[in-house]
């Protein structure tokens, strides 16, 4: 007679959960909260209404043992003295814009430059910077709202962003976006700036082990000085940085590339990014609606002298971490070869990225997006 199998066992808790207490405040007059959405695996995912910001997300190892694998701050006020893009969803456009200004309909835009001469991110007042109206609507789904205005980004037109984090019970956190103009038509590109270690967050944790796959990816944009987006592509045949096999990261410089993805006939959310770790057996799986990834393993992180302390005292640090960034095209308003994203009145901007977790060896459901 066979054995029965044994049940699957329930992951113990995760002792180092962020406190919501530390992130009770206020910025720019609007208050701040820390939001903990949990599913019956024991997945949890932790977000503050500052910046849309991801700062925790727990999952389980081969193992079943539970660790954090998104750097992140564990108070309000390492938010505000940290790095802006940790976490953040990134708005009203991502990526560089060249000289800080585009024109469009024969009319200049300039805007506030924040990065030498140039602007990323959508600028100091970017939503980055911002905090969202928030509401946890349960235990797996928050709902942010958000509405830029050209008075504060210089960006044309009034666009209404509402945002929604949603996990799922197969340890996929989905990210749906859909914004609206108010008014006047202006360019978008929003993106999810996670840093991902798959392998746990501590102290001289690298990301080099991991491997990386970006299978429907055949080229990348070439860039110019202060690496602004030209508006030509690059093949990524020969290329050192060509991700259509799987890559240890640690054999590759530094990536911070924007990699084009294959048209999707449907636009549906289709497979963009694999990764995975040996060490913890850790998967990650990123699907996505948007037409580009970027990819960077946080070469410039906490390079600076003075050091960038997350949750629990770990310093960031150099390749500690890898961002996996579905967008639109940087710099396209200024690249007409480039795919243009123009939200106006009746033609709204709709996206969805999916980050689904996993074990190496139990990938069957990749195959799907989301499981509801």
């Amino acid at each position: 007679m066979s054995p029965e199998p044994l049940p699957s066992p329930v992951p113990s808790p995760f002792p180092h959960l962020l406190d919501p207490t530390r992130f009770t405040g206020t910025v720019d007059g609007r208050p701040t909260a820390l939001f903990l959405l949990s599913n019956a695996r024991g997945m949890v995912v932790a977000i503050t209404n500052l910046g849309a910001k991801v700062l925790q997300i727990v999952v389980p190892d081969r193992h079943g043992v539970l660790d954090d694998v998104a750097l992140g701050y564990d108070s309000l006020d390492a938010v505000l003295t940290g790095s802006p893009s940790m976490g953040a969803f990134v708005g009203r456009y991502a990526g560089r814009i060249g000289g800080a200004r585009f024109t469009l309909a024969g009319i200049e835009h300039r805007l506030t430059p924040n990065a030498g001469a140039h602007c990323i991110h959508g600028g100091p007042r970017g939503a980055r910077h911002r905090a969202f109206d928030a509401r946890q609507v349960d235990a797996q789904t928050l709902e942010l709202h958000h509405r830029f205005l050209t008075t504060e980004d210089d960006f044309p037109g009034t666009l209404d962003l509402q945002l929604t984090y949603r996990l799922t019970d197969d340890n996929a956190l989905v990210i749906e976006h859909l914004a609206t103009a108010l008014d006047d038509p202006g360019p978008a590109s929003f993106t999810s700036h996670i840093y991902f270690n798959l392998d746990g967050v501590t102290e001289g944790q690298t990301i080099d082990g991991h491997v990386l796959h970006v299978p429907h990816a055949n080229e990348v944009l070439a860039t110019g000085l202060d690496g602004i987006a030209t508006g030509k592509r690059v093949s990524l045949n020969g290329h050192v940085h060509d991700l259509r096999s799987a890559k240890t990261l640690g054999a590759l410089p530094d990536i911070d590339l924007s990699y084009p993805l294959d048209a999707h006939p449907d636009n549906e959310a289709r497979l963009c990014a694999q990764l995975r770790s040996e060490a913890s057996g850790r998967s990650l799986d990123v699907w996505t609606t948007e037409p580009l990834l970027q990819v960077y393993t946080a070469g410039q992180l906490g390079a600076a002298e003075k050091p960038d302390v997350g949750k629990r005292g770990v310093r960031h640090r150099p390749r500690s971490a890898v961002c996996l960034e579905p967008q639109w095209f940087p710099n396209a308003p200024n690249c007409p070869t480039l795919p243009q994203n123009l939200v106006a009145p009746g033609r709204p901007y709709r996206g969805t990225t999916v980050y689904r977790f996993g074990v190496i060896g139990a990938e069957a459901e990749s195959a799907r997006p989301v499981k509801r």
